[in-house]
């Protein structure tokens, strides 16, 4: 897809196009987080990824062996994620022993607010 300047955004579209380049009520929400863990890097991605797919979510990022990971999380379907689903991330990473500290980003446009 196609990257939208914030001008072109703004732009006056018919709603068939805001659905398809998804913008106005059409927009898709997710947020980016940054974890610092111990352990073994493996064993912390598997879980990790075990619980975004078990809510529905889709995780894009990179880790390191240096004890980080990147990332952002959306929804694995047409939709966006909401500060609910931004709670329930915070609630699980608090609870696993490898988790040292993490940032949640506030929600963003997954499409055209990444590089913001």
């Amino acid at each position: 897809m196609k990257y939208l300047t914030p001008e072109q955004m703004e732009k006056p579209r018919k709603r068939r196009l805001q659905k398809k380049l998804r913008l106005g009520e059409f927009k898709e929400f997710g947020f980016s987080l940054e974890v610092n863990y111990s352990g073994d890097l493996d064993d912390v991605l598997d879980q990790w990824i075990d619980f975004v797919e078990s809510q529905g979510w889709v995780f894009v990022g990179g880790a390191t062996e240096d004890g980080e990971f990147t990332g952002y999380l959306c929804l694995n379907a047409v939709g966006s994620l909401s500060e609910a689903d931004r709670e329930t991330a915070q609630q699980w990473l608090k609870g696993q022993s490898w988790c040292k500290s993490f940032e949640l980003g506030e929600l963003s446009d997954c499409w055209h607010g990444l590089f913001e």
